[in-house]
């Protein structure tokens, strides 16, 4: 299941360099820099994020959020650690620069949820997950808050 998944992220991440185009200024990542332009996430796309989320931390935690612009912007770099640790396990190839936007998020969230639960349950990759968890947590929480 894990291999097909990352087949299904693969694939994904083909739309990939279209969503991380941004202007590029220094110290900020094109597509973390194009996203803070955008408007808060629709009511769907909230969900959706939730439920990343939901398997990155737990659903409990996910269903207390706030899931504005900000939320998703540290969503999707927590993706982006986690993608990225799990490359370095030979699970998720992709190209690289890719920082997975709110584009990115929204439309492969159901792939991102099931891979994001089928690697917490494993004990190698476990670690991906674990950690990324614990290392966005504060961000997470303070960007809910609006901090």
């Amino acid at each position: 299941m894990a291999l097909a998944l990352s087949g299904a992220m693969l694939t994904a991440g083909a739309a990939a360099p279209a969503l991380a185009a941004g202007s590029g200024h220094a110290g900020t990542p094109p597509a973390a820099e194009a996203f803070r332009l955008q408007a808060d996430p629709t009511p769907e796309e909230q969900e959706r994020l939730r439920e990343i989320a939901g398997a990155i931390w737990t659903p409990q935690l996910a269903a207390g959020w706030t899931m504005n612009a900000e939320v998703a912007d540290v969503l999707s770099q927590a993706t982006d650690q986690i993608l990225r640790c799990s490359e370095a396990f030979a699970l998720v190839p992709r190209p690289p620069g890719f920082v997975p936007g709110l584009g990115y998020l929204v439309q492969y969230w159901k792939n991102l949820r099931d891979y994001f639960l089928v690697v917490k349950d494993n004990r190698t990759y476990r670690a991906c997950v674990v950690v990324t968890a614990a290392n966005y947590r504060s961000a997470i929480e303070m960007a809910s808050a609006g901090i």
